[in-house]
């Protein structure tokens, strides 16, 4: 987009403009939110969009939430009161393109590494909800929807129970506004996943229901997705056969394992084959069959696809509880240690929070060096 950008710029300005690529370079800043653009690229940037540079620009300092709690100040406000309806296309269609690549900066890196983004982009998409009107209206909040499904999910793995709930009611509305059902369904397979943290096994099968109650409607890997996830309502409530009934059934719907981690096959790209065996895997484990997950996450991990980087964290701390159950405590540290590092570079509290617990059920073993490494390990950060 930056590139097509430019070219629009350098046709329109072109004896002022630098060369096309330092031109380039600052539209990529400034569409990843890392910074307002230096003079003169906001005069000129202005005059190639025909808007003046004040309605392009607001330097009021606000911060987004996602800013201010990383305690950096948030890129300038875009206003957009004056923007025309191809110039809204182009918007969204940019910041369309932005979510993408955001997916799969959490993929290989984590929440840590795509709330500010996130957050700044959904300053700007609350900006054209404000102008927006008609067929263009329902096109944000479309993308405001899946932006702030996106927050959600961010927070939750962040350890932010609270804002993961608050961005799930913001994606619900705005879905709701533009009669989107899969962003609808998708929400509820959302709350289901928030319902498994606080181990409410009946609200977690009822709002995976919920969300599958239009399973016709629903492309097959979204339809996996929300299986998977009604399978560990099951394990949660002790129900052995349908949990794995469940997961039979999100096999037959599974996506295809080379996808890149982006979310362009939709929601719900990520549940492979062997995303739904580590699912079977954490199962097996709650149902207080620690060898069977061993077995299950040592024939899935290979086949998770490098991408995913902080789901194959999760899977490596389930991997250690389970060793550890089974009275394995080297391998659990082992796997353990990995696991731990993940978790801290990713900043993910789901990671570490089952790392935690890998801690106390190796403490009968404090004396084996492997062990008093890891938890030396696991405490030297004040954090955790």
């Amino acid at each position: 987009m930056a590139k097509q950008l430019a070219e629009a710029a350098d046709d329109r300005v072109r004896a002022q403009l630098p060369i096309r690529e330092s031109l380039v370079r600052s539209l990529k800043t400034w569409e990843s939110g890392r910074h307002r653009p230096r003079d003169p690229y906001p005069q000129l940037f202005a005059r190639a969009f025909g808007i003046a540079e004040t309605v392009l620009f607001d330097d009021g300092g606000t911060q987004s939430p996602g800013s201010a709690r990383a305690g950096q100040r948030g890129p300038a406000t875009v206003r957009v009161q004056a923007f025309s309806n191809d110039q809204f296309a182009e918007l969204v269609e940019h910041l369309h393109d932005q979510w993408h690549l955001l997916v799969k900066r959490d993929n290989l890196l984590g929440p840590q590494h795509a709330l500010i983004a996130v957050h700044d982009q959904l300053a700007i998409l609350e900006s054209l909800l404000g102008a927006a009107r008609g067929s263009v209206r329902l096109d944000v909040l479309r993308l405001a929807a899946k932006y702030a499904e996106s927050a959600a999910w961010l927070h939750e793995d962040a350890g932010d129970l609270d804002q993961a709930r608050h961005w799930t009611d913001r994606a619900t509305a705005w879905a709701h506004e533009a009669d989107d059902h899969l962003m609808l369904a998708w929400t509820m397979f959302r709350r289901s996943q928030q319902a498994m943290v606080e181990r409410h096994p009946g609200e977690v099968i009822g709002l995976a229901i919920a969300a599958r109650r239009e399973a016709d409607r629903l492309p097959a890997p979204m339809r996996a997705a929300i299986l998977q996830q009604e399978a560990h309502g099951h394990a949660l409530d002790g129900a052995e056969t349908s949990c794995h009934s469940m997961l039979d059934r999100a096999q037959s719907h599974a996506a295809a394992i080379n996808d890149d981690g982006d979310a362009r096959g939709g929601h719900g790209s990520f549940c492979s084959v062997a995303y739904i065996e580590i699912q079977r895997a954490r199962c097996w484990l709650r149902l207080r069959q620690p060898s069977r997950a061993v077995a299950a996450y040592e024939a899935a991990l290979p086949m998770l696809p490098p991408v995913y980087r902080r789901d194959r964290g999760m899977a490596l701390a389930g991997m250690a509880a389970a060793y550890a159950a089974t009275r394995e405590p080297e391998k659990a540290v082992a796997v353990a240690e990995e696991a731990l590092e993940i978790a801290r570079s990713a900043g993910s509290t789901r990671i570490l929070n089952v790392v935690k617990s890998v801690d106390r059920s190796l403490k009968s073993h404090h004396t084996l060096p492997a062990v008093t490494r890891f938890q030396a390990a696991l405490h030297a950060d004040p954090a955790v």
